[in-house]
């Protein structure tokens, strides 16, 4: 005999739920939240993962957005030392690693957070993260760079 999934009270047939609990359970889905509880729910969730959701990024988009994010950071390097050095020397190049690894660091880590109901790495989250703190470390990188040489100036 059938068992209620909320109560374990027995059941007739193959049900799964009694009436009670069905009630319960549907009169919760019928009243509308508050603002508040919206709110909280956003904030803890907000990209609206379950446990079965998939990845649907492909590889190759993958690879462009590691590439665009790998480019951003090296052009944030490049404008860090002001411009005056060639773009593939070992200032820039030292430079832009530091930024890769500190960008690819705090975007897994996002990365991960976002994804917290079941600690899966989702491609669509990782690369959107990379390249928006790569671009934010490369702005900053550039700021740096021209900032400096504004100051020098004066």
């Amino acid at each position: 005999m059938p068992h209620c999934s909320d109560c374990r009270c027995d059941l007739p047939n193959f049900e799964t739920l009694c009436s009670k609990c069905f009630e319960a359970r549907y009169s919760e889905l019928a009243r509308p939240k508050s603002l508040l509880e919206s709110m909280r729910q956003y904030i803890l969730n907000p990209l609206r993962l379950t446990p079965k959701s998939e990845s649907k990024m492909s590889p190759p988009a993958a690879i462009v957005g590691c590439c665009a994010g790998v480019l951003v950071c090296w052009f944030g390097a490049f404008a860090g030392v002001g411009y005056k050095h060639p773009f593939f020397s070992g200032v820039v190049l030292s430079g832009a690693f530091r930024i890769l690894v500190k960008s690819a660091g705090l975007s897994l880590g996002m990365s991960l957070f976002l994804a917290k109901k079941n600690l899966r790495l989702y491609w669509e989250i990782a690369m959107r993260v990379f390249f928006v703190v790569s671009f934010c470390y490369a702005r900053w990188c550039w700021h740096v760079g021209v900032f400096s040489d504004i100051l020098r100036a004066n």
